[in-house]
């Protein structure tokens, strides 16, 4: 895989190697560079081959640098890549509830652990094949945003229309085995994850402590335009009272 530079810092190692804007990048230390987090992790090291390519044809660069320092290489792409999209159909979808005739970049449902780990983009981790979600604990990718919802796998996976986004608890598992840490957000929808359901699974991201860092409850937001989609109920005042005095306990 190539990935095309744009720009080249002035002053920077890159530069001083004499890699040029539209030279390619193939691979560093022998790796394949899939994306930005191929990308960053590689070049953190201190001795670096990179495989490059130019008009002329492929040569090694050589280098030593401090740890961490960055080389100074701007791509074409941000990610290096495409951003992953959602795989779910979930019955709180807020982009699923908007109007019709916006800018096409506003219907884009992205679900992309490396928008997570670089943005704090919210993810569900139900697009992961095997080899992806090895790639996160290999990358050491920490903090990830997860969007729980529910830890019952049942409960997930009907809210979400999405039967692997029942794995969840096995995933969290690994990711704190890993030493991975992350941030949860609950969307709460009324008689499908709140009551009863929403304590068991705020025990079991307490039990995910401290790796599971924080949980943010969010009431679900539903706009005018939820033809065709599930019935679902907002919080009153009475049921976001409750709510809050079942958020004060857990806190």
């Amino acid at each position: 895989m190539a990935h095309r530079i744009a720009a080249v810092e002035s002053g920077s190692i890159a530069e001083q190697c004499g890699l040029r804007p539209g030279d390619a990048l193939l691979s560093i230390n022998g790796e394949k560079v899939l994306d930005q987090i191929d990308y960053q992790f590689l070049t953190a090291r201190e001795r670096l081959v990179l495989e490059v390519k130019d008009a002329k044809g492929v040569y090694e660069v050589r280098l030593e640098k401090d740890e961490d320092e960055p080389l100074g290489l701007t791509f074409e792409s941000t990610l290096m890549s495409r951003p992953r999209c959602c795989a779910n159909q979930c019955v709180f979808c807020f982009i699923d509830q908007m109007p019709k005739g916006l800018r096409n970049t506003l219907y884009v449902k992205d679900d992309d652990w490396r928008l997570s780990l670089i943005m704090g983009n919210y993810i569900t981790l139900t697009n992961l094949s095997q080899k992806e979600f090895d790639r996160i604990i290999a990358r050491k990718a920490s903090p990830l945003y997860l969007s729980i919802h529910a830890t019952d796998g049942q409960v997930r996976a009907r809210m979400m229309g999405n039967q692997s986004a029942s794995r969840i608890l096995s995933q969290l598992q690994r990711l704190k085995e890993a030493g991975i840490s992350f941030h949860c957000q609950i969307v709460l929808c009324p008689g499908l994850n709140d009551g009863e359901v929403l304590d068991r699974t705020l025990e079991a991201l307490s039990g995910l402590s401290p790796n599971a860092k924080s949980a943010a409850l969010v009431p679900v937001g539903l706009t005018r335009h939820r033809e065709g989609l599930a019935a679902l109920e907002p919080f009153d005042s009475d049921s976001a009272r409750g709510l809050l005095s079942q958020a004060h306990a857990w806190q």
